[in-house]
């Protein structure tokens, strides 16, 4: 089959049209954010494609590249009495059309970010020519924004202790949205904080933390071209941590970074700065995004109690 794609990196003019995806396709992975894909496309070489009124994207990691499953990006078929089956369609369509992008001799086609109804359909479809494997490390977090927000009953008592205690310690604590006032002071949190962590360079990846470093400097620098969101905790008028957050679809949003500095961190920066900013957004849902294999990471997503742990899935097609 004739190569029918025309791949790009994610640009500022793609966001709008990548939020749409999202939104018609009721997407709630951090992978599907607008602002994650152009963030970290060159970190994963991600490449985006648009064709037939399918979205199409691929990554490259640890060495090796993958495709997502094809997303309909087709509003008619949305409002189409036949939904469902259009839909299927489409994404199968899409697989046909990547099928002609693999490498020459390729054995599989290999998907990467796969959810649990789409794996099912897959199977189905291409019954007996199917191998998964669950990808835990990139599970996401989450959960109802209003329980960030207020706290409520007994499982949360341990948080309200946290949120009290950095009060009683920092009582002038006070908690400002990010906006193009004060960029800069969340970028002297990133700062501090990297320096810091490099000093813990034999127990942190020191590639990852650069990385990270300089992507946190990007969304700062474009934070109203990437329709960024987040807050800053100031203690005396100096800034002593930050979020940045940006919206996947309507019903949710994804909290990209969150720094907190020594020894506030220690006193319950992290849950101060989680609730306040949760305060702001009237959003349904919160992405805390992955664990990425971490124990620590993950008893901290563990301990605020998901609504919902967003499973996801490496699939191979056998040609």
């Amino acid at each position: 089959m004739e190569n029918k794609l025309s791949w790009n990196s994610p640009t500022f003019a793609d966001l709008e049209k990548i939020f749409f995806v999202a939104e018609i396709n009721n997407q709630f992975g951090n992978e599907m954010s607008a602002a994650n894909l152009f963030l970290y496309r060159n970190k994963y070489q991600i490449k985006i494609a648009f064709y037939d009124g399918i979205f199409f994207r691929k990554y490259f990691i640890d060495g090796k590249s993958y495709f997502s499953l094809p997303l309909i990006c087709d509003e008619s078929i949305l409002k189409s009495p036949d939904y469902i089956e259009r839909k299927n369609q489409k994404i199968l369509q899409g697989i046909e059309i990547l099928k002609s992008e693999n490498p020459e001799n390729a054995k599989t086609l290999d998907l990467f970010y796969v959810y649990e109804s789409d794996l099912e359909f897959l199977k189905t479809a291409f019954h007996g020519k199917i191998q998964e494997s669950l990808d835990e490390k990139h599970f996401d977090y989450i959960y109802l924004r209003e329980n960030l927000d207020k706290l409520s009953g007994s499982k949360y008592q341990k948080k309200r202790n946290h949120i009290s205690r950095f009060l009683r310690s920092f009582p002038q604590a006070d908690f400002q949205p990010l906006s193009k006032k004060n960029l800069e002071e969340a970028w002297k949190v990133e700062e501090l904080w990297f320096e810091a962590a490099k000093s813990q360079s034999e127990l942190l990846d020191s590639e990852s933390l650069e990385q990270e470093y300089l992507i946190i400097k990007e969304a700062l620098e474009n934070f109203e071209k990437l329709n960024l969101s987040g807050g800053i905790v100031y203690i005396e008028k100096n800034p002593v941590a930050m979020t940045v957050a940006s919206k996947i679809n309507s019903r949710i949003m994804d909290i990209h970074f969150e720094k907190a500095l020594m020894p506030f961190a220690f006193e319950g920066a992290y849950s101060f700065i989680n609730n306040q900013f949760a305060k702001t957004k009237d959003f349904e849902l919160f992405n805390r995004e992955e664990d990425l294999g971490l124990e620590g990471l993950k008893k901290a997503k563990l301990s605020y109690y998901p609504e919902q742990i967003l499973k996801k899935w490496f699939v191979k097609i056998e040609l």
